[in-house]
């Protein structure tokens, strides 16, 4: 690699964030469409190798970040990457990540390395190089990427915020068990998950953490026992001006 620039840590970083702020993206708008949760993990696996290792293929070793950067990861050999080794590199060395501090170690060899590269170079024989010399360039890809992931949290946040959003098969199962213990026949305790879940917000649902109902929000506790009368099949009379019920059935949650 004796006369290639080998690209500063600022730049990889700043192009990461770029394609992780993609990826993020794509996880938001399967978490706002409201899908299953294994549905919203393939997306987001899917957008992230999408961003690396298709796009390393299409652009020679470059993704969108790197692209926007001018860095590009090449063998040791000097030629870009493709799409198998950019997947060893992007998505399955990062499994290693879920070990404490190798993503810490993975960085610091990266920014200290006179060759630049991070541990999952050194496993896969990569380097990340400069072609386009911009000081500026990488500080405003990191503005793009921390504009990028700015939008995944407010629409992470803003998934829970409305009655109906933002609950998941862990929750409706965890509900159906609690409630079965309890001796409810399972089409009871549906009927109580989903006319509740049409009327909590998540936050509103995961935030009891009362056994006692005298200590629930009166909202909640208005709701509940709506649930209760309307499953045990005498509806309410409704709910007061100004409530925050709401009688529209979740689009994100089976049906009973």
């Amino acid at each position: 690699m004796e006369g290639t620039a080998i690209a500063g840590f600022g730049y990889r970083v700043a192009a990461h964030l770029f394609d992780a702020g993609l990826a993020l993206a794509a996880l938001s708008a399967a978490i706002l469409a409201g899908l299953p949760e294994p549905a919203t993990f393939l997306v987001c696996i899917g957008a992230w190798i999408f961003v690396t290792s298709v796009a390393s293929a299409v652009f020679d070793g470059q993704t969108l970040g790197k692209r926007l950067t001018g860095t590009r990861a090449v063998t040791e050999h000097g030629k870009p990457i493709g799409f198998w080794t950019s997947f060893l590199r992007d998505t399955l060395a990062r499994v290693l990540f879920l070990v404490p501090f190798v993503f810490l170690v993975d960085s610091i060899m990266a920014a200290a390395a006179d060759t630049g590269q991070s541990l999952r170079d050194r496993m896969v024989g990569t380097y990340v190089v400069r072609e386009t010399p911009s000081p500026g360039r990488a500080w405003a890809v990191a503005l793009g990427a921390a504009a990028l992931l700015a939008l995944w949290v407010a629409g992470t946040e803003a998934a829970g915020d409305e009655p109906g959003e933002g609950y998941s098969s862990y929750d409706r199962s965890g509900f159906m068990q609690g409630c079965r213990d309890e001796g409810s026949s399972r089409a009871r305790c549906a009927c109580l998950y989903d006319f509740i879940s049409a009327r909590l917000t998540h936050d509103e649902f995961t935030g009891v953490s009362s056994d006692d109902p005298d200590r629930w929000p009166a909202h909640v506790r208005r709701v509940t026992d709506d649930a209760a009368t309307t499953c045990d099949g005498a509806a309410p009379a409704g709910p007061p001006p100004g409530s925050q019920t709401s009688s529209v059935r979740p689009r994100n949650l089976p049906t009973s």
